[in-house]
């Protein structure tokens, strides 16, 4: 899902782009039940938790999933219903995708080959990545 969006985003075509940024929007919904089918909310908490250990960082990025998520219910992404607002300058639609792209990225890290094994940390955190630099 997230080549095709890639692949298409790359289009010239505006429509091509626009369905780039509609299955990078499927995309979303679906790894957010990655960490727990049963529950959407409990499983962004899990991936945001493994995204972050900084209290302040997590908060910014659960305000941003939360921010994607509203962004492709009320604008014509993944649904056309009367009252979405439709998207029509590539300018949006660069905007869009790469926001989304960007916290896709994030979260799913060594899911998409984004980190090396020796990142990784070892005993009670071991699905935490060790990139982070201390101060």
């Amino acid at each position: 899902m997230l080549e095709t969006a890639r692949s298409k985003y790359l289009d010239p075509s505006l429509q091509v782009r626009l369905e780039a940024i509609e299955k990078l929007w499927d995309a979303w919904e679906r790894i957010k039940t990655l960490e727990n089918p049963a529950d959407k909310k409990n499983s962004i908490g899990i991936l945001l938790e493994k995204a972050s250990s900084d209290p302040n960082m997590k908060k910014r990025l659960d305000y941003e999933a939360t921010e994607l998520t509203d962004i492709g219910n009320k604008f014509m992404i993944r649904h056309t219903e009367a009252g979405k607002t439709p998207i029509t300058s590539s300018a949006h639609v660069d905007y869009l995708f790469h926001r989304m792209f960007a916290l896709i990225y994030l979260l799913l890290g060594n899911r998409i080959g984004k980190r090396t094994s020796e990142s990784r940390v070892q005993g009670k955190n071991a699905n935490r990545i060790n990139d982070e630099i201390p101060f």
